[in-house]
């Protein structure tokens, strides 16, 4: 389904919103990370992996201090993870060497991100998928996501771990982006093979582009165009991340981590049972969902827990994903059906009220009800509905089955390889804008997020975050005083 054509206002006023969502996205982030913006994160590893590449190693020239997961193979220092933040760095190494901040440019890139993602709810709204319809609806969804979730520190923090999540959101919004759009395979291949090489399960959102993609072709031949065309757009990361771990671990699927320098219960767990396993999926779907805070009560404290806490408890809002309409209707008609038993009157179609067994208007091109648009274009819409939640839970399942919750972190971090999906699929739902109790729940996982920053902030940078203003308004409150 091609988008209907913009006309230059509205594209301005388009570009004004998002460069705004960028703007107060940079400040929020860069206040968060506030003297650290100059500095290494706790573990720079792709400022160190650029510096290698530049100079034609695929090994680690100066190895930082600790090697925390670095991988150690054959005498040498390696990076595991996927190389994507290294080569966005590139250029900025090429200029300034080491001295690079990963935490400035992991704010850019998570601003980046949350800009990006507001992007995409317009395109979706514009598109005829429906979705957004209103300003502030896309306000609050950005809101969710920016400050909701752990893209906050991770944006803030930086580090290997962290700063790969924050680059998998950037390619995830390009990729859907162009999905809501024109859906060229070709293009839509080659931005999920870009969030591939930020975190691999990014890999398996490919039915968000493959099955509204192969939905609208006709034919045969148009199929196989669609599917080739995808698949040459994926090829060239895929191609070149099975070289890189050739080159550096003598096999192509061999990404290192069994060698990583990791804490030994995180190593006799790998070894135990593997990398991925179902022994693990009790466990992991217990942190994804309800894992609650660590509680002691001599004396009473809640502390978060760093192996990870539950959604329901750290970002709320994603409630809103669940089918609440189809519980209201059910409620609706079990009143119905009561009040027909207690009035003595037998139940049937014809005695309930209308709207009680009406079904609800399928949402497709702009939000309105099916008589006002085509069947294809309804088709379509549900199409990209199925796509977008078949990429859901596959990008979920691999994290569901590792071997590891996430280690240190806020929440449960891996979430992020799906999230912004599952944000999109609110939109969806929510139509022109969020109910008030929707609201409510972005703003409770805003300040369960904020409580998650102030946490983590002086494990990173050895002091607590407002410790740093208070260093610097010291001067400014000693020349009042005066």
């Amino acid at each position: 389904m091609r988008p209907r054509r913009t006309t230059s206002p509205l594209h301005r006023v388009w570009l004004s919103r998002t460069l705004c969502v960028f703007v107060a996205c940079l400040v929020l982030y860069g206040v968060t990370a506030g003297v650290s913006l100059g500095r290494h994160s706790l573990a720079p590893h792709f400022i160190y992996l650029a510096e290698s590449l530049l100079r034609g190693r695929l090994d680690l020239i100066h190895v930082p201090a600790p090697p925390y997961d670095l991988t150690g193979f054959e005498g040498r220092w390696y990076v595991s993870f996927p190389p994507l933040p290294a080569l966005l760095m590139l250029p900025a190494v090429a200029i300034r060497g080491l001295d690079v901040s990963d935490i400035a440019f992991s704010v850019v890139l998570g601003a980046l991100g949350v800009s990006l993602f507001y992007a995409v709810l317009v395109r979706q709204e514009a598109g005829g998928w429906g979705g957004c319809s209103q300003p502030s609806a896309r306000v609050w969804l950005c809101v969710l996501l920016g400050l909701g979730t752990p893209l906050w520190y991770c944006a803030a923090l930086g580090s290997v771990w962290y700063t790969a999540h924050v680059a998998a959101v950037v390619c995830l919004c390009l990729y859907a982006r162009e999905v809501m759009g024109r859906n060229r395979p070709a293009l839509a291949g080659f931005w999920l093979g870009m969030g591939f090489l930020a975190r691999a399960p990014v890999l398996l959102a490919f039915p968000l582009s493959v099955v509204p993609g192969l939905r609208s072709a006709r034919g045969r031949r148009e199929t196989v165009r669609f599917l080739l065309s995808f698949a040459l757009g994926v090829a060239p990361a895929l191609l070149g991340q099975m070289a890189y771990n050739w080159a550096r671990f003598d096999h192509p699927l061999e990404f290192g981590y069994r060698w990583m320098n990791s804490p030994g219960m995180l190593l006799e767990r790998q070894a135990t049972w593997g990398q991925f396993s179902l022994h693990f999926l009790p466990e992991n779907l217990y942190t994804l969902l309800i894992r609650p805070p660590l509680v002691s009560f001599h004396p009473i404290r809640v502390e978060p827990d760093p192996w990870g806490m539950g959604l329901l408890f750290t970002c709320p809002a994603l409630l809103l994903a669940l089918p609440w309409e189809g519980v209201a209707r059910s409620l609706r008609r079990f009143s119905a059906r009561a009040r027909e038993y207690h009035g003595g009157e037998k139940y049937t179609m014809k005695s309930c009220p209308p709207e009680v067994h009406a079904a609800p208007p399928e949402l497709s091109c702009t939000g309105k009800s099916e008589r006002g648009c085509s069947r294809s274009q309804t088709a379509e819409a549900r199409a990209l509905r199925l796509g977008l939640l078949l990429s859901i839970a596959l990008v979920m399942l691999p994290s569901l089955l590792y071997f590891n919750t996430g280690s240190y972190q806020f929440g449960y971090r891996f979430a992020l390889d799906w999230i912004p999906l599952g944000a999109l699929w609110i939109a969806l739902k929510a139509g022109s804008r969020l109910p008030w109790w929707g609201r409510v729940l972005v703003v409770a996982g805003v300040l369960t997020h904020l409580w998650g920053v102030l946490w983590m902030y002086p494990n990173f940078n050895g002091q607590p975050w407002y410790a740093q203003y208070a260093h610097l308004l010291q001067p400014l409150v000693g020349m009042i005083g005066r």
